[in-house]
């Protein structure tokens, strides 16, 4: 019976560890002089105090989480800090939106529901990315600010 008992209980404490995250791409790191220069020269009016960094594995890249202007805003930066994109979180209703790219997604898929809207900014393009769902289904759109869908 202490044996069973034993083997319960090891079993039991060892049973949160599966539920641990195994991400360890992302980690939080303190920006060097050289991180925090690029940024400042990408993002002047943002305190760099307020900035959280992280290093992200998956995209091996540097990670600024960060408020501008009232939006949400991660930027990404490589290894050798050049600022790669910004990616803004906006707010509904949506009105700083060019009305092509709601009028695209709407027209697209016509039974879904908006969700969320980003936009995305990279040195060569400019692009909102218009999360939608219908129901439990979730789907994303890449929309250039002329409507048009890729």
């Amino acid at each position: 019976m202490k044996l069973k008992n034993l083997v319960l209980g090891m079993a039991l404490g060892l049973l949160p560890l599966g539920f641990q995250s195994c991400d360890d791409d992302d980690k939080d790191i303190v920006a060097d002089a050289q991180l925090t220069n690029a940024f400042e020269a990408q993002f002047p009016k943002v305190d760099i105090r307020f900035v959280q960094w992280e290093w992200d594995g998956r995209r091996n890249a540097y990670e600024a989480d960060f408020w501008e202007d009232n939006y949400e805003k991660t930027a990404w930066f490589s290894p050798d800090y050049v600022w790669q994109m910004t990616e803004t979180d906006l707010n509904p209703p949506y009105s700083e939106v060019p009305s092509a790219v709601l009028n695209a997604a709407s027209a697209q898929h016509p039974d879904y529901q908006i969700e969320d809207i980003d936009l995305v900014e990279t040195p060569t393009n400019d692009y909102y990315v218009v999360e939608m769902e219908q129901g439990e289904r979730d789907i994303y759109l890449n929309i250039e600010e002329d409507g048009t869908i890729f």
